[in-house]
């Protein structure tokens, strides 16, 4: 095999290329200086390649030019090597080097042929032209939109904000528009950039983080109010917080706009103060007779007692028997007077959990018996409700009350013309789902005209005689009942017996069983 390569490389039988052309000296020239300038050119083409797709890495099929550089380099070494052999007959290195250009010449053509459709396929210079001019018009238009919507974020009158939800679930502020700054006296300067527990009060971090993660777990708008205490001082915002969600469907901002509702809240206070007041006013008589009860027992036993003791007839027991009874009565007094400061005084405090059937109770304990000295009788049907509500018990309890005065005065209005009426229904229960209590108070007082049902719970509306009352209790009490985010209704109901009368039914929506109050309320 060696001998054979030997032979096959031996150019001993050969003679150079130069004596076909005689020798002469112009016809040399002539081949040499023409594939000399060939074979310089082929390779300064492949260099001028290569270096281009260096620079330009981004320019598609690149490695198709590193294989035509290839060809290239190929193809002018046949021309050096043909000036070789004119004078050095080494005509089979001569045809090794061809059939390398050969080969790469075959592989180049049908590479070629094969990415024919995609070279096709990519624009020509006017395509990118018009892309380019579109592409223009559509960064201006975005940058036209940006700047209006920066003006738009930053001189609106809302509060607005936006959070950025970052890959660990955690929250940062990316910015707040001018009002937001002025509403809480915060620095959008200090807060970009910042995540929420680090920008903000340890206190009002915790109060709004919780909010931002339910808008991101449930991917879904919600609006809540809030108090939280800022630089300006404790303020009441009425808050909507709308997730941005990529294309993978995962939430990666929440936009968020508040009002400051502080001034409403506070009318809204006042007149709910106002209400109770009214309705305290309401019951003085039948309380001052409650209180005269234990008042009028305590007197005729202390007299009786001291009557006794000034004629040496006290007995032990029986004296006992008159202290005992005087504390009795006094302790049932001071119950009531507890009972009638608490529900006075101005419930500045948050919404918090607590059991509705409580309310029902104490409320029913504060008209039962001056309801008795009008023979009407408040039935209890307390059921088995140990769901917690969020709210403020004493604003619900205002609610009851109202109710029962409704009641009170529509039936005492059916026995002025004629009725038999004289029974209040309270009970207190939940729905199968253990997801919300029911309140329902019935009375037998004849009902509502139809025609104004749907109109009774309008603010100054009323159906009793001019002076007799203002028409905002059930007002009042809808926007309580909304603030627990629950609902109240009426409706004629035909009772047991023959009777007729209305049955208002409030149902809220219960809180998981927990010892510590959270104020969350429905806006």
């Amino acid at each position: 095999m060696a001998v054979g390569l030997e032979e096959f490389l031996d150019t001993g039988g050969f003679v150079p290329h130069g004596v076909c052309l005689l020798w002469r000296p112009d016809i040399l020239m002539l081949h040499v200086a023409s594939d000399m300038l060939i074979g310089l050119s082929y390779f300064s083409i492949p260099v001028a390649l290569t270096y281009f797709v260096m620079r330009r890495r981004d320019v598609a099929f690149g490695w198709m030019a590193l294989l035509f550089a290839l060809f290239i380099i190929a193809c002018g070494t046949t021309h050096l090597l043909s000036v070789w052999t004119l004078w050095n007959p080494d005509y089979v290195l001569e045809g090794l080097v061809k059939l390398i250009t050969a080969l790469a010449s075959l592989a180049t053509a049908a590479v070629l042929w094969w990415l024919m459709p995609r070279l096709l396929a990519l624009p020509s210079p006017r395509e990118l032209e018009a892309s380019n001019r579109a592409l223009e018009l559509e960064v201006a238009t975005r940058r036209e939109m940006e700047t209006r919507y920066s003006s738009f974020f930053n001189n609106l009158a809302e509060a607005l904000f936006i959070v950025r939800v970052e890959p660990d679930g955690e929250f940062a502020f990316e910015a707040i528009n001018p009002a937001l700054a002025r509403a809480t006296g915060l620095d959008p300067e200090l807060l970009r950039g910042k995540r929420v527990g680090d920008a903000l009060e340890p206190e009002v971090a915790d109060a709004i983080i919780p909010r931002y993660t339910i808008c991101r777990d449930r991917g879904e708008s919600i609006d809540y109010e809030e108090t939280l205490e800022l630089p300006v001082g404790q303020r009441v915002f009425h808050t909507v917080l709308v997730p941005v969600k990529d294309a993978a469907g995962r939430v990666v901002q929440i936009l968020g706009s508040g009002r400051d509702v502080t001034e409403r809240k506070r009318l809204q206070e006042e007149v709910i103060q106002t209400s109770k007041l009214a309705t305290l006013g309401t019951l003085a008589a039948g309380m001052a007779h409650e209180m005269s009860q234990p008042l009028n027992v305590i007197r005729l036993w202390t007299e009786n007692t001291l009557t006794r003791l000034h004629e040496n007839l006290l007995e032990p027991a029986r004296a006992e028997r008159a202290l005992k009874l005087v504390i009795e009565q006094t302790e049932r007094m001071g119950k009531l007077i507890d009972h009638v400061r608490t529900f006075g005084r101005r419930d500045g405090g948050g919404m918090r959990a607590f059991h509705p059937a409580q309310c029902v109770e104490s409320a029913v304990e504060l008209v039962r018996h001056q309801y008795a000295l009008e023979d009407i009788k408040i039935i209890e049907d307390a059921g088995p409700a140990q769901l917690p509500v969020t709210g403020r018990p004493l604003e619900l309890e205002q609610v009851i009350l109202n109710l029962f005065s409704n009641a009170r005065d529509a039936i005492v209005a059916h026995r002025a013309s004629g009725g038999a009426a004289g029974r209040i229904m309270v009970a207190v229960s939940e729905d199968p789902d253990r997801q919300s209590v029911v309140i329902q108070v019935t009375d037998d007082g004849g009902g509502i005209d139809p025609s104004v049902l749907p109109q009774i719970f309008d603010p100054f509306f009323t159906t009793k005689e001019v002076g007799k009352g203002s028409g905002l209790g059930l007002s009042i009490g809808y926007g309580i009942i909304d603030s627990m985010g629950g609902r109240i209704e009426a409706r004629n109901v035909e009772l047991e017996g023959g009777g007729r009368g209305v049955r208002f039914t409030i149902t809220l929506p219960g809180q998981p069983v927990s010892s510590s109050d959270r104020e969350f309320s429905h806006a």
